[in-house]
């Protein structure tokens, strides 16, 4: 019987070591923290988006870096391998809107808990309060780990499941990187990923705790569209949070230290002439009113000052006294409000990190080193990184299941 060890206690190292069990391998889980899955329990606000709907090739376009490295791993468990996967564990799942799969429950713990009774089924050794001071080849044969007590145990593989940078008060402090390097490995720049953006001007103080739904966003550098999406914002003291966010954070992530601008639009569902229209409609009906109160029916309170002020008009200043350049010029900042970005708020913000192991020194039918026969990596560490919507997990999911099952059958996938 193999002995298969694995680093990291979250999602893709709780997969990998069932997964190692079920095919075989007398498998010992290694986690650094008093519990398992530390930061699985903070995904989804605490409900845990498990994954999602989406096939496989509307998957890996939710992926910004590396898509195509995992095709081996979701054709092998896709959403419904994983889905009757976690049904066989007692865990019930629903499906809510863009194809987001959470647990019945609402409760992430519950995950944890279908996790934890893989584990106890396949047998699986979990070492908590443990952490992995060295790995060096046993030999020809197998790995050598050193604890971080001092102790030594052998396993014929090993399989790397650390976790980034991102949320490091769960314990993602970057182990995995240096064990990587030790064995040769590149390991591409890392930046935070899925976190919110600082925003240098205009300030958006007075505009902080403000949620809009369905606002449309384009991130641009140099004049060039790097990104374009609509949804959910929320207006912070320090720039901007929200879904479409976020999802804009992945694909600036490695530009992030460059000045971005991003450009919001208020009105999202129309022209900027119905727009125009409409505001016309609204001063000729209100002449006497102050813009401020005007504009109060159509856009909160705290967004109207913020673009009355970009339009350098007085909010005291009645409606048949706005100039018709300085109505085309509301009409644009309510289309295209434009903010200096220059970064985001840092991996203790953020949901994933990008970058990591690099990709090109894995083989991603097995998700073994190309550079060290039995070694395996699998989640977060690697060079993978998805949008929000359950991807990530997914991704964590899919790349445990494989490590886990070639490292207990050596190197061989199950089919």
């Amino acid at each position: 019987m193999k002995t298969i060890i694995v680093v990291g206690g979250g999602a893709a190292g709780m997969m990998a070591a069932g997964a190692a069990a079920e095919y075989g391998a007398n498998a010992i889980l290694i986690e650094k923290n008093a519990t398992l899955g530390k930061k699985l329990l903070l995904t989804g606000g605490g409900r845990c988006n498990i994954t999602n709907t989406a096939d496989v090739a509307d998957f890996v376009d939710k992926v910004p870096r590396n898509p195509y490295f995992l095709y081996r791993a979701l054709h092998g468990f896709d959403y419904a391998a994983l889905r009757d996967f976690l049904h066989s564990l007692g865990l019930a799942t629903k499906v809510e809107e863009a194809g987001r799969v959470f647990p019945a429950s609402d409760d992430a713990n519950d995950v944890l808990v279908a996790f934890t009774r893989y584990l106890r089924r396949g047998g699986v050794e979990i070492m908590l309060d443990t952490t992995v001071s060295n790995i060096v080849p046993r030999g020809t044969n197998g790995f050598i780990i050193t604890l971080g007590d001092g102790r030594e145990i052998g396993g014929d593989g090993v399989i790397i499941a650390t976790g980034g940078l991102a949320a490091p008060h769960t314990g993602s402090t970057g182990d995995g990187y240096r064990l990587a390097k030790n064995f040769g490995h590149d390991v591409t720049k890392l930046h935070p990923s899925l976190a919110p953006l600082v925003v240098s001007k205009p300030s958006l103080a007075d505009a902080m705790g403000l949620s809009l739904p369905d606002v449309g966003l384009t991130a641009k550098q140099d004049g060039k569209t790097v990104y374009k999406d609509a949804g959910d914002i929320i207006f912070t003291h320090f720039g901007l949070s929200g879904p479409v966010v976020l999802r804009a954070s992945a694909y600036l992530a490695r530009q992030m230290h460059l000045p971005h601008d991003l450009y919001l639009d208020f009105a999202h569902s129309q022209s900027e002439k119905d727009l125009e229209d409409n505001i016309i409609a609204i001063f000729g009906q209100n002449p006497n009113k102050d813009i401020k109160n005007c504009l109060d029916g159509i856009f909160p309170g705290k967004l109207v000052g913020l673009l009355l002020e970009a339009s350098d008009i007085r909010e005291n200043e009645k409606a048949r006294d706005v100039t018709r350049e300085a109505r085309k010029a509301l009409c644009r900042n309510i289309k295209a409000f434009r903010l200096e970005v220059t970064g985001s708020v840092g991996f203790g913000a953020a949901a994933i990190t990008c970058g990591g192991v690099n990709c090109n020194e894995i083989d991603p039918s097995t998700m073994q080193s190309k550079l060290m026969p039995g070694l395996y990596f699998a989640g977060e560490v690697m060079d993978v990184d998805a949008l929000t919507g359950g991807y990530n997990l997914a991704i964590a999911f899919a790349m445990g299941r494989l490590a886990g099952t070639c490292a207990a059958l050596g190197g061989e996938s199950a089919g």
